[in-house]
């Protein structure tokens, strides 16, 4: 059996060329001798060159994007949380915080009989249908965030078929004062919940003494959220939200600065707009003056649908049926251009095309959407 070596008792000599010393043993600080052996040590050692270049601009990019951005580290987590993210509404494409920008929408039947008017609140809705309901009288569906600020909404009217299936769409909180008997069966199974003031929901409204029936019924938006904390509806929005870009207006030779929209040639209810190039938007016009609301605030888009649809007469009453489901000829203007395409209803939702069936992206605002009869 060999021997067992001997043990070296002696210590082991440090290594002097260690690159993680401390600024003591690197001279210090004084008469600038560490950055002296600091450089030296580079030199001598490239692996510590390029770690700390790397270092260098991992801070430098850190401090960069921590000053330019709103964001705020959160040091519990991994995890980098935004305290304003940027984010869009789905009803109407405007900027929102994050957690607001997905609400579901409130809806309302509004009255625009001439001895109804003016309307009001119908500048804080970001989505309006406009059809007529009977006769020559048309009637809006007002589609509001739920966010949206408007104390006084009305004058409130009834319910038709046709409207709930446009209502449906967004499967809203649907506000109204009775209906015709259609209207009411189709609610009944409908899965979109309805607030009715004539079916025991009438602490939601209420009646303004200055006009006359029955065109004195109004809400507003802090009643509404109202009935919907106090009937526990789920806030979250349940609708495919139409595609939405930025403003760009059109050049001078592309410009479409009038536009028409033809109810059956009644002049009380004949709508017009005007293109605004400087604030690439349209001015409402109704009975051939400037449409202003109860606040005399006027009443402007951000973009206009024209969408043709057929219907027929199915009562003595001149009650009418609309057919919301074959698709149809649309014209769409925005940014002072008319984009000729069609309309086209699938699963439930309508969406617009234009001629190459691109889907129509919508500028971030209003849309009035007007119903014409084929």
């Amino acid at each position: 059996m060999k021997p067992l070596p001997k043990m070296n008792n002696q210590t082991p000599k440090k290594n002097n060329n260690s690159f993680f010393k401390s600024p003591l043993k690197l001279g210090g600080f004084k008469n600038g001798r560490f950055f002296l052996n600091l450089k030296k040590i580079v030199k001598d050692s490239p692996f510590l060159a390029i770690l700390l270049a790397i270092t260098f601009i991992l801070i430098l990019a850190f401090v960069f994007y921590y000053n330019i951005t709103d964001q705020e580290l959160n040091w519990e987590s991994s995890v980098i949380h935004q305290t304003n993210p940027h984010s869009y509404r789905l009803l109407d494409g405007r900027a929102a915080k994050a957690e607001k920008s997905a609400l579901k929408p409130l809806a309302v039947m509004l009255e625009n009989h001439v001895e109804s008017r003016p309307v009001a609140g119908l500048e804080a809705a970001s989505i309006i249908y406009e059809v007529i309901v009977e006769g020559d009288i048309t009637r809006y569906l007002a589609i509001f965030d739920q966010e949206v600020e408007a104390p006084k909404i009305g004058p409130v009217r009834s319910a038709r078929p046709f409207f709930v299936d446009l209502a449906q769409e967004w499967n809203p909180v649907y506000f109204h004062a009775g209906g015709s008997q259609a209207a009411i069966d189709q609610l009944r199974w409908s899965k979109m919940i309805n607030i009715n003031e004539i079916s025991g929901a009438g602490i939601y409204f209420w009646r303004d003494p200055n006009r006359d029936q029955p065109h004195d019924l109004f809400t507003s938006a802090d009643l509404m959220r109202r009935a919907v904390l106090a009937k526990e509806i789920e806030t979250e929005a349940d609708f495919l939200p139409w595609l939405f870009k930025n403003d760009r207006p059109a050049e001078e030779s592309e410009l479409v600065a009038e536009i028409e929209v033809n109810f059956l040639a009644n002049p009380w209810y004949q709508v017009g707009y005007q293109y605004n190039k400087d604030n690439n938007d349209y001015t409402r016009y109704l009975a051939g003056k400037i449409h202003k609301t109860e606040k005399g605030i006027i009443l402007k888009a951000n973009n206009i649908v024209i969408q043709h649809v057929n219907y027929k007469v199915i009562d003595s009453y001149g009650r009418l049926d609309i057919d919301l489901t074959s698709g149809g000829e649309a014209e769409i203007y925005q940014d002072g251009r008319k984009i000729e395409g069609f309309w086209r209803k699938t699963n439930g939702r309508t969406k617009f095309y234009d001629q190459t069936d691109k889907e129509v992206k919508f500028n971030r605002g209003r849309i009035w959407i007007e119903l014409v009869f084929d």
